[in-house]
């Protein structure tokens, strides 16, 4: 399982299209996060305005699925679903003789640390480097440094769910193209069903799902209610979805 993961990481540092994305995450972060620093463009009544942390305000942007997924879905077209066209390299991981469902886990595992660093990691550094250099770093006290690890602890939970969903797209659509468009059509049908009026089993359902989630678990002051449901919602979530990616994966035709 090791040698799988050490693999997909040497063939994730190849893809170029990685190393675009990462470069694209790290020049718009520090564009957003300058221009909320300077109030060129303002946000109001974010939870890091609840936090004491407004001059982060840059992450706002990152942290609404509509955005990241444009990255990570991106992500997942160009290193999953790649894998299937005629250069790709899943026909010989299966003819060596590898197990189907590591070999899925590899790629999950693989992917989804890709994603963490480029939806959460890089827009968070970024955003505390900036800060201290303008002369702001005395917002970041004990109390807000507990405040953003934990809620992008929770919030790293849910992505991991969202990526077990692109991932599965991924290997059902084959196709690059096909990936970005159905993870942008999924993404926002999500956003729709969040805007619309809502009720019974609807309204129920989306509010234990991870698009729910990726609204409440930024908020300081969450209760240990609301911090076990966001824990459960993501666990949940990922391996489910994982599992079932993983059966999809175990019958999935090969050509």
């Amino acid at each position: 399982m090791l040698n799988m993961i050490q693999a997909e990481m040497f063939k994730l540092r190849l893809n170029k299209s990685f190393w675009v994305i990462l470069l694209t995450s790290l020049v718009l972060s520090a564009v957003m996060h300058y221009l909320a620093i300077t109030e060129w463009w303002q946000v109001y009544n974010t939870p890091f305005d609840a936090a004491g942390l407004s001059e982060m305000n840059g992450l706002s942007m990152f942290m609404a699925p509509l955005f990241f997924n444009l990255m990570i879905g991106t992500l997942a077209a160009f290193y999953i679903s790649t894998d299937f066209g005629p250069s790709g390299v899943i026909k010989n991981q299966i003819i060596s003789g590898k197990n189907r469902k590591l070999i899925y886990f590899a790629k999950y595992i693989v992917y989804s640390a890709a994603a963490v660093v480029i939806a959460v990691l890089i827009p968070a550094v970024t955003g505390i480097i900036l800060n201290i250099i303008m002369g702001n770093g005395g917002i970041f006290t004990f109390e807000t440094i507990t405040y953003l690890l934990g809620a992008y602890s929770l919030f790293s939970l849910q992505l991991l769910g969202y990526t077990a969903i692109i991932s599965l797209l991924a290997i059902i659509t084959e196709d690059s193209g096909k990936t970005i468009i159905f993870s942008i059509l999924f993404t926002i049908v999500m956003y729709i069903v969040e805007k619309m009026p809502k009720s019974g089993i609807i309204e129920r359902i989306y509010e234990y799902s991870i698009f729910q989630q990726f609204n409440q678990v930024l908020f300081p002051e969450l209760g240990i209610e609301s911090i076990m449901t966001g824990l459960a919602v993501g666990l949940i979530t990922m391996a489910v979805l994982l599992f079932i990616g993983m059966i999809v994966f175990s019958k999935k035709e090969i050509k």
